[in-house]
Formats: C-alpha cells, sequence, structure tokens
C-alpha cells in the first residue's frame, strides 16, 4: 500500500510539471492554418551618417545578425547611426485572448521577447497580406508575430510592437502555476501583434 501511495505521488507530480510548463502539439506550427508566414524587412542606416540599407530576414534576430556581420560595432542606442524611422499614424483598437487556434507561449519568454524588441528602432515593412504574419521574435517555442490583413504591402515604426505585445501579456497572461499567455492585439491600419506558440525552430 505504501508503494502504490509513492507511485501515485510521483504520477501527480510529473502531472504538474506538464501542466506548468505545456507544449503544443508535437509538430505543430504557432500561425493558424489560415495564415502563412512571410520575411520581415528592416530599413534603417548601419553606419554613421552611412546609407540607408535594407535586410530581410525570417526574424529580428536574424537581422540583427546581418546588420552585426556589415558593423559588428552597431548599437540599437545609437540614434544617429540608425535616423528616423517611417512616422507612425496607427492607434490601438481592440485585444482578444482567445485568437483562433493559437497555443499558449510562456510568459516568461514572451517577456524576454518584448525585452529584446524594445529599443529597437528603424523602419519594419512586410508584404500584402490578408492574413499574412512575420516572426518578429522567437524563443523556446514563444513567438510574437507582426501580422498584415490589408491587400498591400505595409510599413511600420519597429519601435511600437513590444507596447502591443506587453498589451497582451498583461491582460491575457492565466495568472496561475502554468504561467501562460495567447493573444491578439489590432491596429486601427489593419495590422496586428499576435502571442503564441511556435514550434518551428523557435
Amino acid at each position: 500500500m505504501r508503494f502504490s501511495n509513492i507511485f501515485v505521488t510521483i504520477l501527480s507530480g510529473v502531472a504538474s510539471m506538464a501542466q506548468a510548463f505545456p507544449q503544443g502539439p508535437i509538430g505543430e506550427k504557432g500561425l493558424p492554418p489560415s495564415y502563412s508566414e512571410s520575411n520581415l524587412t528592416w530599413t534603417g542606416t548601419v553606419t554613421k551618417n552611412g546609407p540607408k540599407m535594407s535586410f530581410n530576414g525570417s526574424s529580428f534576430e536574424d537581422i540583427e545578425a546581418q546588420i552585426h556581420r556589415m558593423n559588428p560595432d552597431f548599437s540599437w542606442d545609437d540614434q544617429d547611426v540608425i535616423g528616423t524611422p517611417v512616422h507612425s499614424t496607427s492607434e490601438k483598437a481592440h485585444l482578444t485572448c482567445d485568437p483562433n487556434n493559437i497555443w499558449w507561449a510562456q510568459v516568461f519568454r514572451i517577456n524576454q521577447g518584448i525585452e529584446y524588441l524594445k529599443g529597437k528602432t528603424g523602419t519594419c515593412s512586410m508584404g500584402p497580406g490578408p492574413r499574412v504574419c512575420t516572426r518578429i521574435s522567437c524563443s523556446y517555442k514563444s513567438a510574437i508575430w507582426w501580422c498584415n490583413d490589408n491587400d498591400y504591402s505595409i510599413e511600420e515604426d519597429c519601435s511600437i510592437w513590444a507596447n502591443y505585445a506587453q498589451d497582451i501579456v498583461d491582460q491575457c497572461q492565466t495568472h496561475d502555476a502554468t504561467a501562460r499567455v495567447r493573444g491578439q492585439e489590432f491596429s486601427t491600419d489593419n495590422w496586428n501583434i499576435m502571442v503564441g506558440f511556435d514550434n518551428d525552430h523557435c
């Protein structure tokens, strides 16, 4: 009897750990089936008084790596180098904490992504939609996407994304032992920021 009680206790502990660190369905990408993924383009200057240049990549991390290969001393803090981004006309429209077919991400990892995106300036652009997204940050299967619902290409000041993602964390996290989050916040310019699980090289 004692052995049975110990065995049940162990199984309960394993189950609790599995709930605390949720994983999405094996092999499943984060975006819903009706969405497609596109690369991100960043435009700015990478050397002081240098020409504006554009870099294309699968995420901001990918683009930053390209920039540092060109200028190892590049810093996001040097506004004289990066230049003035496009002026943003977007305002926040509405937020949902239950986007269709988006699995949960870990709050801790999404917060890391938000901190990474803060201070990233310059002009970011992506191709036409609708329902086309570019993954702007992803680590440990926890992703932040920028999605375009327009039928034309869009560009934005890259620095505003972190604020949208922070809204999703603040309003949509579970506030329990699992510490999970998913959500989607829309802008008046018909694009949105989405937060959730991604199992595709993330």
